[in-house]
């Protein structure tokens, strides 16, 4: 048989293979529809993997740069001079600014512990500008402390390990009592206690000393009433001197014999 030939033949096989092909295709479609999927995914997993750390690298790494820069406004906060109202004012308007900015980022987040920190932080911030401001009016107090307890509640919906929602839930219990709900305050720091997922944090046992606090400033105390004597006054007539009282010495008193015995014997010279 010739080269001439046996091209030929390989040809007809060709051409009868492709003729079969779409039949073929039809048949095993799902076969190779999950096939070319799965070497899809094992060419870009990795790809995408790498992508998703280096993503959650940037996001902690914008996060704390944030939440320092909160730490660097209360210091300034603290550091502006007594005597001077705007370096002060600036100062916590600037606190305010960044805790804004940083609970804006929030919705860029994909990672959930890490958004709710970032608004635990936040709404931390929102509460220290109310404490360091000099004066402080009801409506501010309740407006600032409603805000930060939003932003509790949404850290804690959100996070989902127990330390960051214990931190969440201890944040609401603040709220609440610097509002003078202490009813409140104490549900909630007793939830906090009693929660068994909360135990390997620090958090029960900051609740329970707010709890103890809490019940120790709530305690009334009574104290006996003490008896009031009136004294009548001295009725004094007409005419009649008051004779004063002689103040006498003691040692005047003594008699001979008793002075005597008091008296430091002398010794006599020869």
């Amino acid at each position: 048989m010739d080269s001439q030939h046996r091209h030929e033949l390989k040809t007809n096989e060709l051409a009868e293979s492709l003729s079969h092909l779409p039949k073929l295709l039809k048949d095993n479609a799902i076969t190779i529809i999950g096939i070319l999927l799965i070497g899809t995914a094992l060419i870009t997993w990795p790809m995408l993997n790498k992508m998703s750390r280096q993503k959650d690298r940037a996001e902690q790494t914008t996060i704390t740069q944030s939440i320092q820069m909160l730490d660097r406004d209360v210091y300034a906060v603290l550091q502006a001079p007594a005597d001077d109202a705007l370096a002060q004012t600036e100062a916590l308007n600037t606190l305010l600014v960044n805790a804004d900015e940083l609970l804006g980022s929030v919705s860029d987040i994909d990672n959930p512990n890490l958004a709710a920190m970032a608004q635990i932080k936040a709404a931390q911030a929102i509460r220290t500008e109310l404490h360091l401001r000099k004066e402080v009016d009801a409506d501010m107090l309740e407006r600032q402390i409603q805000k930060a307890e939003d932003v509790y509640r949404k850290a804690f919906e959100v996070a989902e390990t127990p330390t960051i929602k214990a931190m969440a839930q201890f944040g609401l219990a603040l709220c609440s009592e610097e509002l003078g709900q202490n009813d409140q305050a104490a549900a909630l720091y007793q939830q906090i206690v009693e929660n068994e997922s909360y135990k390997p944090t620090v958090l029960p046992t900051q609740a329970q000393k707010r709890l103890d606090t809490l019940a120790d400033n709530s305690e009334v105390f009574k104290f006996a009433a003490v008896p009031v004597v009136i004294e009548e006054p001295v009725e004094v007539k007409e005419g009649i001197e008051a004779t004063p009282v002689e103040v006498t010495n003691p040692a005047d008193e003594l008699t001979a014999e008793e002075a005597e015995e008091t008296t430091e014997p002398q010794v006599k010279k020869r």
